[in-house]
């Protein structure tokens, strides 16, 4: 038997093998012989088949050609005859016409979001037979940025290893001044700050004036910093903090977060509930970053996904996209009940490989649990990008401290 091949751009190939828009087509224990032509349709004529009386079955399945086995629930599978049908597949990407009229049938598949519409498809039959599809991405990152996509996903509610506070006085420390685009070194106010068994030094700017002004500031963002999972705080060594405008940062050279106190993304984070959202992306960079990044492994999923979560990611896969990756994952993996369906579907169904990998490495996301037997439900529309605008929140890397401390 052969297969006739569409690869996107209106061109044919025969090919032996499943590739991207791949029918494949049998109809046991019959020997059936495709041939395959272009009429503005993809016409599919069976021969050497001696009709059956009656009516006969379709069915098959729909799946991602980047990943064996994974199938795509929701996709709606139109089949026209003497009568139109309609049905959407299930969650193991199945599907199943009983009782079609013998004759010619017209065969249409609506993708979910994020994927290609294969080609009609019209065929000839009088005897069951099975059609198995697989689907390519479309390679169009769902989410401009993730921060900004939703501010449920860690808030409040969440439990947070925050815990005490130790003011150790004054001393000199090389910061990073967004204003200045620069290290500067000041004699900054200092606190150790303890995270479960973890301690932080806190290194404040003087131009805070007090004591009691840094300490403030420890009660608005510490909390926060305590609800990421535990992997997100493992290289996290000290937080900077200046007044004044400046966006986030996140350093994986000394394991720092960045905050200016003053800019307008740093106040819509916390007015809005994307605090933990944005510190999870900048923690992300100062403890994953250099172990993952560069990581074989993780450029082989990059490359089988063959898209990014994020336009963000896309334009720098090597610098954002472990950081732009990790919320999302965090999100279907520990927190699915907090996402829209259409939210839940994009993020499952965009990345496999990457999700994958991070399986793979048994991050430790205490204190919370992984969740399963999580249902997708494709929504029917989505205008891509979604909410997710990177906006104003992260400004450039940050350089390697120039010396010491």
């Amino acid at each position: 038997m052969e297969t006739g091949v569409y690869d996107g751009f209106e061109r044919w190939t025969m090919a032996p093998v499943r590739t991207p828009g791949l029918l494949k087509m049998t109809r046991p224990p019959i020997m059936v012989f495709i041939t395959v032509a272009i009429t503005g349709l993809a016409t599919v004529a069976c021969g050497e088949v001696e009709p059956a009386v009656g009516s006969f079955t379709v069915s098959g399945t729909v799946t991602d050609v980047r990943k064996a086995g994974l199938a795509i629930p929701g996709a709606t599978i139109r089949l026209e005859s003497e009568t139109t049908t309609s049905m959407v597949t299930d969650s193991l990407g199945r599907f199943r016409f009983a009782d079609v009229p013998g004759g010619k049938v017209r065969f249409i598949v609506s993708a979910p979001p994020g994927y290609r519409h294969p080609v009609p498809i019209e065929l000839t039959a009088d005897s069951d037979i099975t059609v198995d599809l697989t689907l390519a991405h479309t390679g169009i990152p769902p989410f401009s940025g993730t921060v900004w996509v939703t501010p449920d996903i860690l808030g409040p509610e969440d439990p947070s290893s925050f815990g005490s506070v130790t003011h150790t006085g004054r001393g000199m420390r090389e910061i990073f001044d967004r204003r200045a685009d620069a290290w500067i070194t000041v004699n900054a106010y200092l606190f150790d700050v303890r995270f479960g068994e973890r301690t932080v030094e806190w290194q404040f700017n003087p131009e805070f004036g007090s004591e009691e002004a840094t300490r403030a500031e420890i009660d608005v963002f510490a909390p926060a910093i305590g609800r990421l999972p535990a992997a997100l705080l493992s290289n996290l060594q000290e937080v900077e903090v200046n007044a004044g405008e400046g966006l986030f940062g996140g350093n994986p050279y000394n394991g720092s977060i960045l905050i200016h106190t003053e800019d307008s993304s740093t106040r819509l984070a916390i007015d809005e509930g994307f605090l933990e959202e944005v510190l999870m992306h900048e923690a992300a960079h100062a403890s994953l970053d250099m172990e993952h990044r560069d990581a074989p492994a993780w450029l082989v999923a990059q490359q089988a996904d063959g898209v990014a979560i994020s336009g963000y990611a896309e334009e720098f896969p090597g610098r954002e996209d472990v950081a732009e990756s990790i919320l999302p994952y965090f999100a279907v993996r520990y927190k699915p009940e907090r996402l829209s369906a259409s939210l839940l579907w994009l993020m499952t169904m965009t990345t496999p490989n990457r999700w994958d990998y991070f399986d793979e490495q048994e991050l430790d996301m205490s204190p919370y649990g992984l969740q399963s037997g999580v249902v997708l439900v494709a929504p029917q529309t989505v205008a891509l990008p979604v909410r997710g605008d990177v906006g104003r929140f992260e400004g450039p890397p940050i350089p390697p401290r120039r010396e010491g401390r």
